[in-house]
C-alpha cells in the first residue's frame, strides 16, 4: 500500500484496549470499507473480535499488531493522539502517530506465524448472517451459572472425570438450553462446549441483548458457537469451537497469512502433530 491509510485514534484506542485484555500475543487487525476489526485468539478453540461499524473510503487489508504497539495506542496517553496514518508494505507496518507535541512514527515487521489461528479459524471469524436465538445477558449467565453448578454436583457425587463433563447448548426441537452434562454422543443441535470458553465469552461480548448462532464444521458432531452483541456502533463477538465426543477425529490447526499479490486473508490448514 503506497497511499498512507488514516485511523480513527480513538477507534484503535477502544477496540485494542478491549482487544488487548484478552490477549498477551499479537492482534489482528482487519481494515475494510465498512468497518474496522480487532481479532484475538484465546486457545484452541476460542476467538473474539470488536468490530468498529463505519463507512470508509479505505481499501482492504490487514496486520498483526504486536502486544507493545497495542498497549501504547491503547493507554493513557492515546487520549491525546489526534491523528494516525499507516502505510503497510506486505508485512512491515510505519503507523505515523500525531498528539499535541508532535508526531512520532511507529514501525514494525510482524510474522504470520505468530498468529496461531485455532481450527477453523476462517469460519470462526464470520458467523451467520441471522442468529438462532436472542436474550437478555442476565437470563443467559444465570443458565450459565446453574449448568456449572449442575456440573460441580455431577464431580461431586457422581464421582465423574471432570475432563468429560462440558455444557450442553441444545437448539433442538425449537428450543434454546443450556446445561451442565456429561459428554456423550453429539446430535445435529446439540453441541458440547468448554465451561471455562463459555463464560470466557460471555464476559467478552457482555451487553444487554446476546444473539447466539450455531455453525457446523466440516468435520461430524462439531459445531460452531456464536455469541453477538452490540455497544453503540460495535459488533462484538465471540466463536467457541466445540468439544468433539470423540477426539481421534482429525483435527487442523490453521495459521494466517498474506497473499503479497492480492493482499487477501488466507488461512492455510495444517494436520496437527500426533
Amino acid at each position: 500500500m503506497n497511499e498512507p491509510l488514516r485511523l480513527n485514534p480513538q477507534t484503535m484506542r477502544l477496540g485494542l484496549g478491549w482487544a488487548q485484555s484478552w490477549t498477551d500475543g499479537p492482534i489482528l487487525c482487519v481494515i475494510t470499507p465498512g468497518s474496522v476489526r480487532f481479532a484475538v485468539v484465546s486457545e484452541r478453540r476460542f476467538i473474539a473480535s470488536w468490530e468498529w461499524l463505519e463507512e470508509t473510503e479505505s481499501p482492504y487489508c490487514f496486520f498483526l499488531i504486536p502486544p507493545f504497539i497495542a498497549s501504547t495506542l491503547a493507554s493513557h496517553a492515546a487520549y491525546n493522539v489526534t491523528g494516525l496514518r499507516t502505510r503497510i508494505n506486505r508485512t512491515h507496518v510505519a503507523l505515523t502517530v500525531r498528539d499535541p507535541h508532535g508526531e512520532y512514527v511507529l514501525q514494525w515487521r510482524w510474522q504470520a506465524a505468530s498468529f496461531e489461528a485455532p481450527p477453523f479459524f476462517d469460519q470462526m471469524a464470520q458467523p451467520p448472517a441471522e442468529t438462532l436465538e436472542k436474550q437478555t445477558y442476565v437470563a443467559i449467565a444465570d443458565a450459565v451459572h446453574l449448568a456449572i453448578a449442575n456440573l460441580g454436583r455431577l464431580e461431586a457425587m457422581e464421582q465423574l472425570d471432570r475432563q468429560n463433563l462440558a455444557i450442553l447448548i441444545d437448539f433442538g426441537s425449537g428450543r434454546f438450553k443450556i446445561d451442565g452434562q456429561p459428554i456423550t454422543e453429539n446430535r445435529n443441535d446439540c453441541f458440547y462446549f468448554d465451561p471455562r470458553l463459555i463464560v470466557r465469552g460471555l464476559e467478552v461480548v457482555r451487553g444487554q441483548q446476546i444473539g447466539f448462532a450455531l455453525s457446523p464444521t466440516i468435520i461430524p458432531m462439531q459445531s460452531v458457537l456464536y455469541m453477538i452483541s452490540e455497544r453503540d456502533q460495535w459488533r462484538i463477538q465471540c466463536a467457541i469451537l466445540s468439544i468433539l465426543p470423540d477426539e481421534n477425529l482429525q483435527v487442523f490447526s490453521q495459521q494466517v497469512r498474506a497473499l503479497p499479490q492480492t493482499g487477501t486473508l488466507l488461512v492455510r490448514e495444517r494436520e496437527s502433530p500426533g
